[in-house]
């Protein structure tokens, strides 16, 4: 048997500390996991914002396997270059997103192998041929680059796993949740799908001159025509790499998802996230799925899986909330909201607007329009939901127009009822039609604009919250306030913190009593400290 493996999970975490989502458990570590499992190999999964501070954990393991995005390439080379500090032996594997810029990530971290684009069969293959153990042919092995002679060599491309693979073959681990920090508290996301079925792609020029051609294949009626480009411009929105490392939607079996949510929340898991970039994807049309907005969404698929995982008796007895998040606009209709609203306590639907322009948002090869944000944000409202609205910043296009016409929008999708505006800077990735573009800033003026009016929309739309109770569910001590605990609400509602120390996964109710800032509350407990 191979000896023990650390698996680092060094998402959102930049430079070394995450900032953002410290709430969220992704996916990829505990796919990671699952295919360790499989073959019988010990694991351990750790922040890197955990590992880098302590040292010496490092010696009781014999491998690292780190999962990565592009924005954590700095946290990722501290992290390679102090396992190789203590461990002069052991393999160095390195997936996840940051792998999409492979011939830069081997020159910089310079990892034992890099696995590029879906992990499991990958993984599973190098594990089959006792790659931890020994010398094996890595040319031999698809969908990996590693380094030759000190030069980067990248092998032929992987076919994607089959649906069937997804539900069957390669199954996340639930054991290895116990790993993170004040899970009890965090948002656990569960894959139900993975791939987009937005094949639009971008009119602008690529960072190396590339134009589209208007060939017309991205609008056939051909479902397998709009996967093809004579121009060879990666598919989706420019911003995104989703449809061009994932391929179109493959939807995992409810029968497999029900089996991972259940085992998580008997682990004692309180939050759960339905991943996938498009929700209503799931059992959507045939494959390949590459028209965003037509078929409609597979309601009775849909009202399958969330009655099942209602049944579950956490979820019934309202002590676990199930959530979803991303939305397209143009699939989102009064017939999803009712069948959602009958399956669901509460639900806050993500919703991408990105940019306020209709022809900004044809240009980025965005779907849907302006007008269909703001429709099926009415629809969620009148169905007692809190939708979020996604804007970004400093996209390639961007003008003083775009600009006006975004703040305009955010104000429009306010007044119809979104709960909150969710403001990115454009981050430049490999991968998207928009790698090598220039990033975001935050001095950039037009930025500074969508900041501004998100932060006042947000401002006004907490102070909402005021002298109202709100269940949540204890995490961390805050980071900025000394003495309080962060509360990450149950159901839907707002960040807050508290006065005292909870143990992770203390469940509580909240009267609001102050707003911190557009993103953070602060209020006192009203009821006696409970533990699920």
């Amino acid at each position: 048997m191979s000896g023990r493996v650390l698996i680092v999970d060094a998402l959102s975490a930049g430079s070394g500390q995450r900032t953002s989502s410290r709430d969220s458990i992704g996916c990829g570590p505990r796919a990671v996991a699952g295919v360790f499992e499989k073959h019988g190999i010990q694991c351990t999964i750790r922040r890197v914002d955990e590992v880098l501070p302590k040292r010496g954990a490092l010696k009781r393991f014999d491998h690292l396997a780190v999962s990565a995005m592009t924005m954590d390439q700095v946290a990722v080379q501290k992290m390679v270059k102090l396992w190789r500090h203590f461990r002069q032996q052991g393999r160095v594997l390195l997936g996840g997103p940051i792998a999409a810029d492979p011939e830069n990530i081997l020159k910089q971290i310079r990892p034992d192998v890099l696995v590029i684009g879906e992990g499991e069969a990958t993984l599973d293959e190098l594990l089959e041929s006792n790659f931890l153990e020994e010398d094996v042919a890595l040319a031999d092995i698809h969908g990996i680059a590693f380094l030759e002679s000190d030069k980067p060599r990248i092998t032929n491309k992987r076919d994607l796993i089959s649906t069937e693979e997804l539900s069957e073959r390669f199954y996340p681990s639930t054991s290895r949740i116990i790993d993170y920090n004040a899970y009890q508290a965090c948002k656990v996301y569960v894959e139900i799908l993975r791939g987009c079925s937005n094949f639009r792609r971008t009119k602008y020029p690529l960072a190396d001159g590339t134009l589209c051609s208007e060939c017309s294949n991205c609008d056939s009626e051909d479902s397998s025509k709009r996967i093809e480009c004579p121009e060879d411009i990666p598919p989706g929105c420019g911003f995104c790499s989703v449809p061009g490392t994932w391929g179109s939607p493959r939807s995992r079996s409810a029968d497999s998802i029900l089996s991972e949510v259940k085992e998580l929340l008997d682990l004692g898991v309180h939050r759960v996230i339905l991943e996938a970039p498009g929700f209503l994807d799931y059992m959507r049309g045939t494959t390949p799925l590459t028209n965003p907005c037509h078929p409609p969404a597979n309601l009775s698929a849909i009202e399958d899986l969330l009655g099942r995982l209602n049944s579950l008796p956490q979820v019934s007895e309202g002590n676990v909330h199930i959530a979803i998040e991303n939305m397209k606009a143009c699939l989102f209709t009064d017939e999803v909201a009712e069948t959602m609203k009958k399956s669901m306590r509460s639900s806050s639907p993500n919703i991408g607007l990105e940019t306020g322009s209709e022809y900004h948002m044809r240009q980025i090869g965005k779907c849907g329009s302006p007008e269909d944000v703001v429709r099926a944000v009415k629809v969620a409202k009148a169905h007692d939901m809190k939708p979020f609205v996604y804007l970004i910043y400093g996209l390639p296009g961007e003008t003083a127009e775009t600009t006006e016409q975004s703040v305009q929008m955010m104000r429009s999708v306010s007044e119809a009822g979104a709960e909150r505006i969710i403001l990115y800077g454009f981050r430049s990735l490999p991968g998207s039609a928009f790698a090598k573009y220039p990033e975001s800033s935050l001095k950039d003026e037009f930025g500074q604009i969508l900041r501004t009016e998100a932060e006042t929309i947000n401002l006004q739309k907490k102070e909402q919250y005021l002298e109202k109770v709100v269940r949540g569910i204890a995490a961390e001590p805050s980071r900025t306030h000394h003495g309080f605990t962060m509360i990450y609400p149950l159901e839907e509602g707002p960040l807050m913190t508290v006065p005292g120390g909870f143990s992770a996964g203390t469940l509580l109710s909240v009267k609001v009593t102050s707003v911190l800032s557009s993103g953070l509350v602060t209020g006192e407990v009203v009821d006696e400290p409970s533990h699920d």
